[in-house]
């Protein structure tokens, strides 16, 4: 058997959720459920193996089970689904486990636990640029492959959730990972509405219309705010520092040629900075590439 549970650890968990060890999905895979490798506020993730072939994979359980944290589970399976770039996660299958959720004081109740297989990363990119600087050579290309990839992204959806957490080192790739908080374009109107009360984006790393609605005003969370949150990273990258605060030319340690192109992608105003991942890769691609 596995135990699922998001937080830190086990004890601090206010619930548990225990699932058999093997997964069936209806396209007739079976994986092996392996070690826990990261969690959130609604998830968790473990490593699991193809019993088919032995390739490792890692597998996301949902564990928020109210009935729209399970509506916009399936739409991020949807999305995933549908999209292919070589800096965009990559599914790889799905489906649902009967599994016992345990509360303390409180009888277990059997739970229908959904669950997406992805492509295994290596690490965060958090983990890699605390170890270390990375060099020049190999961020570069990065930049240009992450923006093109929320470009690519930005045909479907806004991500809203980019931080060095959601970007996946997988081999000589960085790939933007974590499509939980997407808002869909081709969802109805109605549904694509955040509530007043609801504060969407990542802690540190929000863009300005997310932390102005955090205050209570109405600011529109775009694609802008996804370029906004992306050059954060860019600049965390390059300078191992959060971009907080004003910034200027003396604060960066890169690439002459690319201090423009993100300290405009840093602006307050949405309207200053590109519209939307593909602008912002273009001039990427200028600065890097001449």
């Amino acid at each position: 058997m596995a135990l699922l549970f998001s937080g830190r650890s086990e004890n601090s968990a206010k619930e548990t959720v225990v699932i058999p060890d093997e997964l069936r999905t209806p396209f007739g895979k079976t994986y092996e459920v392996g070690e826990r490798i990261a969690a959130g506020g609604n998830g968790v993730v473990h490593r699991c193996t193809d019993l088919g072939d032995g390739t490792e994979y890692a597998v996301k359980f949902l564990l928020d089970l109210r009935a729209h944290r399970r509506k916009r589970f399936d739409r991020e399976k949807t999305l995933l689904q549908g999209i292919r770039h070589d800096h965009l996660i990559a599914y790889q299958d799905a489906g649902s486990i009967d599994g016992e959720q345990r509360r303390a004081r409180l009888s277990p109740l059997i739970k229908d636990i959904p669950y997406i297989v992805m492509m295994l990363a290596n690490e965060p990119l958090s983990s890699l640029v605390k170890r270390a600087p990375v060099p020049n050579e190999i961020f570069l290309a990065q930049f240009r492959g992450l923006a093109h990839g929320l470009g690519e992204l930005h045909r479907r959806a806004v991500h809203r959730d980019i931080k060095p957490d959601n970007i996946l080192v997988m081999g000589d790739r960085w790939v933007l990972s974590d499509y939980g908080l997407c808002d869909m374009f081709d969802l109805p109107v109605e549904e694509r509405m955040t509530p007043d009360w609801e504060i969407v984006g990542p802690r540190f790393w929000m863009s300005p219309e997310a932390n102005n609605r955090s205050i209570g005003r109405d600011d529109q969370i775009n694609a802008a705010s996804d370029v906004f949150q992306l050059a954060s990273v860019f600049w965390f990258v390059v300078n191992r520092s959060h971009p907080t605060g004003v910034l200027s030319k003396a604060d960066w340690k890169g690439p002459e040629t690319l201090f423009d192109p993100i300290f405009k992608a840093l602006h307050h105003s949405a309207s200053i900075r590109p519209a939307n991942g593909e602008a912002f890769a273009i001039q990427i691609d200028e600065a890097i590439l001449g």
